[in-house]
């Protein structure tokens, strides 16, 4: 992961990994509950996207978005600057 600076914070990180397990379940409940159409097909897809999105971004603490629009949310840059990634 060289190369990715860190750009979401704990309270971020914590959050994210806390509605990835949220976004797959109401997926789980489309599937399930909801007659399947070409609407609902394209909610769960949408929902899977994002949920790989705030996945991704709680596990390795990157999100390529973030970068994109310049947001940084990871307000430890003098314990990130000593090479603990882990804050």
């Amino acid at each position: 992961m060289s190369g990715r600076k860190t750009n979401v914070g704990r309270r971020d990180r914590i959050v994210r990994a806390l509605l990835t397990p949220v976004a797959l379940a109401v997926i789980v409940w489309l599937y399930t509950s909801v007659p399947q159409s070409s609407l609902t097909l394209a909610a769960m897809g949408a929902l899977g996207f994002i949920a790989l999105i705030l996945g991704s971004g709680a596990l390795t603490g990157t999100c390529g978005v973030y970068a994109a629009l310049g947001i940084d949310t990871c307000s430890c840059e003098a314990e990130y600057a000593s090479g603990n990634t882990w804050g």
